[in-house]
């Protein structure tokens, strides 16, 4: 039988190897981006819907509060105890043809859908853009095209999804609308979170 010092050196000694080893470079908790480093709870308001699809917007604020709490780096809160509000604008739905019929070059078999939206965090209080973008060097008018420095990933994302036509085109559309929005999801909660 080994004696509690035997066990006391041994167990240092693993200690101190992972600390000089391997397990140096991992960290517990989250590494959200510098400009959101204070805010641990959000609000989500419904996304606004600029397009022409019914019920888009339930369906992408649902995809991306399920993800931010799928997640765990911030917490989903009410407007009144929230940190921030992550404001969200349902910009587009695009189609092309992936794949065609072989006789029917314009009859499609698959198409690819993609899904943009447009983000940002908003100051409870204020309604100021948190993070965002901020222009580098601007002219007397306080604008410049192109010239600008980005304080924190938000902006557009784009979820995409494959959509196989068949004879009952409204189901496979709405099923794809729901991948696109999960996909979207994971972009727009990877880009809150961990900053890409």
């Amino acid at each position: 039988m080994k004696s509690p010092l035997q066990l006391l050196a041994v167990s240092t000694l693993v200690a101190l190897s992972c600390s000089f080893g391997g397990c140096a470079g991992y960290r517990l908790g989250d590494v959200k981006p510098s400009s959101y480093v204070g805010i641990n709870t959000l609000f989500i308001p419904p996304f606004k819907n600029d397009t022409l699809e019914p019920r888009l917007s339930s369906l992408v604020t649902n995809a991306v509060l399920k993800e931010i709490q799928a997640d765990g780096t911030y917490q989903v809160g009410n407007r009144s105890n929230a940190d921030a509000i992550l404001v969200g604008v349902i910009k587009d739905v695009k189609k092309s043809q992936l794949r065609a019929n072989r006789q029917d070059t314009l009859q499609s078999q698959e198409l690819i859908l993609y899904l943009y939206v447009d983000f940002h965090l908003e100051d409870p209080q204020t309604g100021a853009i948190i993070g965002g973008t901020m222009p580098a060097d601007s002219d007397k008018s306080g604008k410049t095209e192109g010239s600008e420095v980005i304080l924190a990933r938000q902006g557009r994302v784009v979820g995409q999804t494959i959509q196989f036509v068949d004879p009952n085109f409204q189901v496979t559309e709405r099923n794809s609308l729901a991948v696109a929005a999960q996909d979207l999801a994971t972009k727009l909660v990877g880009q809150l979170a961990n900053g890409w």
